[in-house]
C-alpha cells in the first residue's frame, strides 16, 4: 500500500477499537489462566503424591517459558487488534463524517474507502443515495438534471446532421 493512502493514526475511534483490544486482552488472559490451572491439575494428577511444592516447580519448568512467551506477544495481539479494527472503523468514520458535512448543507465528493477496508460496498451505496438527493433537489430548484441536457444535446446535433448544407 502506498504511503500516500495508509491511515496516519492507528486509532481512529478511540472507543470502538479499544473496546475491541481490551475484549481480546480479556479473552487473552482467561486463556492462558485456563491453560494454566489445567496445566496445574494435569501436573498434579500424573504425580498426586509430589507434593505442592515439588508438583508447581515441575509445572513452572514445563509452562513457565510458555506462559512467558505468550506474554510477551500480549502488544502483538492488541497491535493487530488496532490494525484489523482500523479497517473497520476508518470507513465507518469516513462515513458518518459525509453525512454530517451533507447534513450542514456541503457538498461532498463521492466517498471512496481504501484498498483493504471492510465494508467495500457502502461507497457505491451512500454515492447512489448522494447522486438521488441532488438530483431531487435539481428538479425541486429548477435546475436542469444532466439526462435532460444530454438528451438537448443529442437532439441539438441530430437536427444539425439533418439540416442541408448550404454551398457558397
Amino acid at each position: 500500500m502506498s504511503k500516500k493512502n495508509q491511515r496516519k493514526k492507528a486509532v481512529v475511534n478511540a472507543q470502538v477499537q479499544w473496546t475491541l483490544a481490551l475484549r481480546v486482552v480479556l479473552h487473552f488472559f482467561v486463556f492462558v489462566c485456563a491453560g494454566a490451572i489445567f496445566g496445574l491439575i494435569n501436573q498434579f494428577l500424573s504425580d498426586p503424591f509430589g507434593g505442592v511444592s515439588k508438583n508447581l516447580s515441575t509445572f513452572w519448568q514445563h509452562s513457565g517459558p510458555m506462559l512467558l512467551a505468550l506474554l510477551c506477544l500480549m502488544p502483538v495481539f492488541i497491535r493487530d487488534t488496532l490494525t484489523l479494527s482500523n479497517r473497520m472503523a476508518g470507513p465507518i468514520c469516513r462515513l458518518r463524517d459525509s453525512i454530517k458535512r451533507i447534513s450542514e448543507g456541503e457538498d461532498v465528493p463521492p466517498l471512496k474507502f481504501r484498498k483493504k477496508d471492510m465494508w467495500d460496498d457502502v461507497p457505491a451505496l451512500f454515492n447512489a443515495m448522494v447522486e438521488r438527493l441532488r438530483a431531487e433537489q435539481r428538479m425541486s430548484s429548477g435546475e436542469p438534471l444532466p439526462e435532460d441536457l444530454a438528451d438537448d444535446i443529442i437532439r441539438s446535433v441530430r437536427e444539425q446532421s439533418q439540416e442541408p448544407a448550404v454551398s457558397a
